[in-house]
């Protein structure tokens, strides 16, 4: 156990000792008023919900929902509350195998079989086989063999087994107050999970690969539901289409394999347009089958139980949204959301057997990622306004995944273009200087573009690449033309103004519910699951060079060169590590670092060993006490940090990192990999002929760009798109702050005395 673990139990311990006697006194009021309550719920008070069926199919998609294909599904959509879910698991996309083994470990998890660009393979699933008078899944060994490989984390069959140690629990408290007592206490008999088909056995088998129950088809469902309280239940179908299966031009397999295959430009090319194209009769067929099925639930559904209807997997690649929808006792109409995404209208795959746990009243393990769905009610939901924004979401998913990897490529190729201006700009003659600081400019704005793009939806243009990019040039232009300016364009100046810009408009984002980049390549595609609010990796980087270029190269005088700093610092960190805001792990560590060894380049200490330890152990810190606060908060509250707090303490958090670490490395050879190269290329050059960096401020920002490049390569799983980005806005920034070199001196005659204001320490040449 690490250091910072211990005190961290210690304080779980003591908070679990005030709960207790929170409880305990509790239970002591409920016991006078024992007798109202139970009068209160035989008089028919809606109570607790008596039980789950969760229905799984896979390929649905918010497009397929019609009043007149689909009937039962409309009917839900009205009535209960909806979101659009991401069901990416391990992977570009997942099929039928993975998203049911996924929703019965609540983590991301693998199918066995392999994993094809049309899901043929994993569609295929074995039926269970009866086994002593149970039903068992005799390849489960082997898949859990595979999910170790995988890494992921994901113990399977936790759904079953949380269900199993309710059923435990509630007997041992029971045998104790008889024993107390000497009266007999009731236990819930249907503390078990029940499947219908093939599909739903890998969704509800416990950790050894048997089953409580299960059955072929529906017709076994009055019996499951008599039996489990919760039943999972796969009606055979697949809507997928024409298109997905005469597609093999795209070799899918080629595309990117981990969370970070946007980073290296390889990410999801077609998009899922599916919500714009004509209806195809194949899915339409599909669709209509599975509305059978689920009218058929929900005319059997018992009082006071619920259904969970989801669009458990891609039927296809590339991957897309899928809906889910929320219905039956004490259920609002309105939106759902889930602690994991923390945006309304949004879930992931993984929050659906938190769900269902929290149904009966089970725990939810700490080997679950997910968390359970909750209902932002709204009393104009309709089945209309639920379909219309679900499609729209999911076509916002999909375009970000068209554009994405044209937007990084071109990034790369003109952030190459923009580093080879910036050594021209420092090393080479006086001819072109200034369209070399103009391209230095016009590149580094390209990011914060990016960012704007996500202000209007541009995906519902007519013609939304064209709009995006639009957008993009819009503010690249502006930038460029304000930062050229007579009055702006001397000295540090140009890259203060587009630095603060940047800045200033992602903090804007954050304090206004970072809703921008969530629809544009600098966040993360809503269908990649990654981050649904808070600071992306790439807005991260974005953010954190331009911070570091605003503190560094801003002419502070007397004391303010103090204060600054660690004031704009402190909301820095805040803004990108706070639960509320940006609530970004490895992109808090990676800033504390960074602005803790430039501050201390900037007041003119030399960096060692002993400068990187301190800023080494202030990051730690702030990160420890940040995640303690964080771990204390109800689960259903708790951000990244506070889960990875969790994980460290559970004994998880090695095979968290190890994963992020190869992920990590995986990045490495995408597009965005060759303007890194071109960087270290150029910056070795212009040390070289320039000689090295003296200047208090230059040095100072060189040192806080390469500690957030190098730190934050090292705990982000986007790998090599963190360095990618922060050279994308530093250093052309950071070479049109120093300037070229001044001319020597003429010998005949003195050099003319200057008229403008001197220049500061941050921006000298040497």
């Amino acid at each position: 156990m690490t250091v910072a673990a211990e005190p961290a139990k210690r304080i779980r311990r003591r908070w679990r000792g005030v709960l207790a006697a929170a409880a305990a006194g509790l239970a002591a009021v409920l016991a006078v008023g024992s007798a109202p309550a139970a009068a209160q719920e035989e008089s028919g008070d809606p109570g607790d919900p008596g039980g789950i069926v969760v229905v799984g199919v896979p390929g649905l998609s918010w497009s397929d929902v019609d009043p007149a294909e689909t009937p039962a599904l409309w009917d839900l959509a009205g009535r209960g509350a909806t979101g659009s879910m991401s069901v990416r698991t391990i992977g570009s996309w997942t099929c039928s195998e993975a998203g049911w083994v996924t929703l019965g470990a609540g983590a991301r998890a693998g199918g066995l079989a392999a994993r094809d660009a049309h899901c043929m393979a994993q569609s295929r699933i074995p039926a269970p086989v009866a086994d002593g008078g149970q039903w068992t899944l005799p390849w489960w060994p082997e898949l859990e063999r595979a999910n170790a490989a995988y890494n992921y984390g994901a113990r399977l069959g936790s759904l079953a087994e949380a269900v199993a140690q309710l059923e435990s629990d509630q007997i041992a408290a029971a045998e104790a107050a008889e024993a107390a007592a000497d009266e007999p206490v009731e236990v819930d008999d249907g503390l078990c999970v029940a499947a219908i088909g093939v599909g739903a056995a890998l969704a509800a088998s416990d950790p050894e690969g048997n089953l409580a129950f299960w059955g072929p088809d529906l017709e076994a469902l009055p019996e499951a539901m008599n039996t489990c309280d919760v039943v999972i239940v796969d009606p055979g179908v697949i809507v997928g289409d024409e298109a997905e299966a005469d597609d093999v031009s795209t070799d899918y397999d080629a595309i990117g394999e981990t969370d970070t295959d946007v980073a290296t430009g390889e990410d999801d090319q077609a998009g899922d347009d599916r919500a714009a194209a004509e209806p195809d009769p194949i899915r339409i067929a599909a669709a209509s089958e599975a509305d059978a099925a689920i009218t058929d639930i929900a005319a059997a559904l018992p009082e006071r139980w619920r259904v969970l209807v989801a669009g458990i997997a891609d039927s296809a690649a590339p991957s897309g949204l899928h809906p889910v929808i929320y219905a039956g006792h004490g259920i609002e109409p309105g939106q759902l959301t889930s602690a994991t995404t923390g945006r309304t209208g949004y879930m992931q795959l993984v929050d659906l057997g938190p769900t269902a746990l929290e149904v009966i009243g089970a725990d939810i393990p700490a080997a679950m990622a997910g968390r359970p769905a909750t209902v932002e009610a709204d009393p104009d939901h309709d089945p209309a306004g639920a379909v219309e924004t679900g499609v729209d979401e999911t076509r916002a998913a999909s375009a970000v995944a068209q554009v994405g990897w044209k937007f990084y490529t071109t990034l790369s190729v003109l952030g190459i273009v923009a580093v080879g201006a910036a050594a021209w700009l420092l090393t080479g003659p006086a001819r072109g200087r200034g369209p070399a600081a103009a391209a230095c400019i016009a590149v580094s704005a390209i990011p914060v573009g990016g960012v704007a793009a996500g202000i209007a939806p541009w995906w519902r243009a007519d013609h939304p690449e064209l709009t995006f990019w639009l957008v993009i040039a819009a503010v690249a232009g502006t930038l460029t033309v304000a930062a050229r300016l007579p009055w702006l364009r001397e000295g540090a100046r140009p890259a203060l103004l587009v630095a603060a810009a940047t800045a200033a408009l992602i903090a804007v984002d954050q304090f206004t519910g970072a809703t921008w980049p969530l629809h544009t390549p600098m966040g993360y595609t809503a269908a990649a699951g990654a981050r649904f609010s808070g600071l992306g990796n790439y807005a991260f980087a974005v953010f954190a060079a331009a911070v570091i270029l605003v503190i560094t190269l801003t002419p502070w005088r007397g004391r303010a060169v103090y204060i600054g700093p660690v004031v704009i610092g402190a909301a820095a960190v805040a803004i990108v590590g706070a639960p509320t805001l940006g609530r970004n792990v490895g992109g808090t560590l990676a800033l504390v670092a960074a602005l803790v060894l430039a501050a201390m380049r900037l007041w003119g200490r030399r960096l060692n060993l002993a400068a990187i330890g301190i800023a080494g152990a202030a990051a730690a810190g702030v990160l420890t006490v940040a995640g303690l606060l964080d771990y204390l908060r109800p689960a259903a509250d708790q951000t990244h940090l506070g889960r990875f707090v969790g994980t460290v303490l559970d004994g998880e958090a090695g095979a968290v990192l190890l994963r992020k670490a190869f992920a990590a490395i995986g990045t490495i050879g995408g597009p965005l990999t060759y303007l890194v190269l071109a960087a270290a290329i150029a910056a070795a050059w212009i040390w070289r002929t320039r000689a090295p960096v003296r200047a208090t401020g230059t040095a100072a920002a060189a040192t806080g760009l390469l500690a957030v490049a190098t730190v934050g390569f090292a705990v982000n799983d986007s790998g090599i798109a963190v360095p990618a980005f922060t050279v994308s806005i530093g250093f052309g920034l950071l070479a049109v702050a120093v300037g070229p070199r001044p001319e020597p001196a003429e010998a005949a005659g003195p050099a003319p005395a200057r008229t403008g204001p001197a220049r500061r320490h941050t921006v000298t040449d040497r």
